[in-house]
């Protein structure tokens, strides 16, 4: 994507982003603090938010904004994950072959993590997708955070997901790890005084240092997607092809319509 009046040096909007150049909103700082305390006391988290929120983004940065000879971060993202499965997983994450059982494989998943602890090293475990898992697999987070006694865990699990997870939560039978979460947040969208600012933010990593859309296109924007990060992406993408495709010289309100016409193809 190149114009003579938009000289990008990489695609803007792009996913593709360094833990580094994520735009930090004010729901993305809440959360680092909220997951910081998390991981510093070893114990459940909860973050949900919308589709296209920024959930998965927002934690990457977290997790690459900590010390790596401190903190280790095992990723699962399963809809089908099961009990076995979990510590399986993480098992092969670990470079350890498996063993045949599940008590076995529990045991010795255990075992690496309490001796991680004695090094001074936090494993911290994220489940992505959480909104899928069944009940035995909540269930089964009561017990891999349990180890010598309640009041101890040198693990910290992380669950994301749609806001359903939430409501999954609350079923009377994940009484006992519902009492185990400490955090628990929704990662809010961005509000309209931050959609310029993050706008503006992406076309600087772009190589555009100037806010190319008019005020009137960045409020429809704003609106239009109700500040959720994916979708202002794919709507500016669209708005500044329409504008190149128009030869205009900045992205207003007829580039942006077109670009939602295209979005919802």
């Amino acid at each position: 994507m190149y114009s003579p009046n938009f000289p990008f040096t990489r695609e803007p909007f792009s996913r593709e982003l360094a833990p580094s150049e994520v735009f930090v909103s004010e729901g993305h700082e809440e959360l680092r603090v909220r997951l910081r305390h998390a991981i510093e006391t070893g114990s459940l988290a909860v973050v949900t938010g919308q589709v296209g929120s920024g959930k998965s983004t927002a934690l990457r940065a977290v997790m690459h904004s900590l010390d790596a000879s401190r903190y280790r971060t095992l990723y699962l993202a399963n809809s089908q994950l099961t009990p076995t499965e979990f510590y399986r997983s993480l098992l092969y994450q670990l470079n350890v072959q498996p063993r045949r059982g599940f008590a076995e494989n529990k045991r010795l998943l255990t075992q690496i993590m309490l001796e991680w602890h004695q090094k001074g090293v936090k494993p911290i475990v994220i489940i992505d997708e959480a909104q899928e898992l069944g009940v035995p697999m909540l269930s089964e987070l009561r017990f891999a955070l349990n180890y010598q006694t309640d009041s101890f865990s040198p693990l910290t699990i992380i669950l994301t997901g749609q806001p359903q997870l939430t409501e999954t939560l609350r079923l009377q039978v994940l009484e006992c790890i519902r009492q185990r979460i400490t955090i628990h947040y929704r990662l809010p969208a961005l509000c309209e005084k931050e959609v310029p600012a993050y706008i503006q933010h992406h076309l600087r990593i772009a190589g555009v240092d100037r806010q190319i859309f008019t005020d009137e296109a960045m409020t429809m924007i704003y609106q239009y997607s109700k500040g959720l990060p994916r979708r202002i992406n794919n709507i500016c993408r669209y708005a500044i092809i329409a504008a190149i495709t128009a030869e205009s010289s900045v992205v207003d309100v007829d580039a942006v319509q077109k670009g939602m016409n295209d979005e919802n193809l």
